[in-house]
């Protein structure tokens, strides 16, 4: 199943299809505004939502991707002995 799913997000990336269904659902809410059909409106939006959540989880990809890992021992100084609580 889960290469499946791998499959057809490859498919999706190589031939664009969220800036497809973005262009598509922008297309068919502005016809649906111009004739004033409300279910027009309805079901395009649906290609945006689809095209975006492609975007978004791209960008989640590249952002986990491109993480740093951070050493933060060597960053910061170490922290100062308070003589006082020790007693």
């Amino acid at each position: 199943m889960l290469d499946k799913i791998k499959h057809y997000y490859k498919l999706v990336k190589e031939k664009k299809i969220d800036i497809i269904a973005i262009n598509l659902g922008i297309l068919g809410v502005l016809v649906g505004i111009v004739f004033s059909t409300p279910i027009i409106n309805q079901i395009f939006v649906w290609f945006i939502l689809f095209g975006v959540c492609i975007r978004l989880y791209d960008f989640t990809e590249k952002i986990e991707h491109d993480i740093v890992p951070y050493d933060f021992n060597r960053i910061l100084p170490p922290p100062k002995k308070d003589a006082k609580k020790f007693r």
